[in-house]
């Protein structure tokens, strides 16, 4: 158990200077070119979730495996509920999450919501087609939670 705790610190540490990174060349590309350059960055982080989970072996995959793949591996990184409905839809609220503190610790929610919640849509499109994602608060935008809703749709 100590390893899996120490590799989660050694993987926020790498993230954190990451993010610090990530929000200190977007401001000065800002300053110089304008607020717009934020877009075009999280143009390139969705497009790149969108080609990564693209070549994912997923099969017929529905809410149970998304949830699998996207969530299960977060533990320590985002704390969440889940609640199954009968109606195949899957919600979940997010309470904690290591990337809005982060975000906020360098008044930057803004870059946060565009480059780490906002990658989520393309995700759950390439993932399985017949599956319709909603969110209407955010951590990142100082909500108190996120809540994800996830609906698989019949053919």
């Amino acid at each position: 158990m100590s390893n899996e705790r120490d590799f989660l610190e050694v993987y926020k540490k790498l993230k954190r200077n990451e993010i610090k990174r990530m929000v200190d060349i977007t401001r000065r590309l800002q300053q110089k070119y304008g607020p717009q350059v934020a877009d075009d960055i999280a143009e390139v982080f969705t497009e790149g979730a969108h080609n990564k989970w693209s070549l994912k072996d997923k099969g017929d995959a529905g809410l149970e495996e998304l949830y699998k793949l996207m969530w299960e591996t977060k533990n320590g990184i985002i704390d969440h509920e889940m609640e199954i409905k009968e109606d195949g839809e899957l919600q979940l609220r997010v309470k904690d999450c290591f990337y809005a503190k982060e975000y906020k610790k360098l008044g930057a929610q803004d870059l946060g919501y565009k480059y780490c919640c906002m990658c989520e849509y393309p995700v759950v499109d390439v993932f399985n087609p017949r599956i319709r994602f909603k969110r209407y608060n955010t951590l990142m935008q100082n909500f108190d939670r996120c809540d994800h809703c996830y609906r698989l749709i019949e053919e």
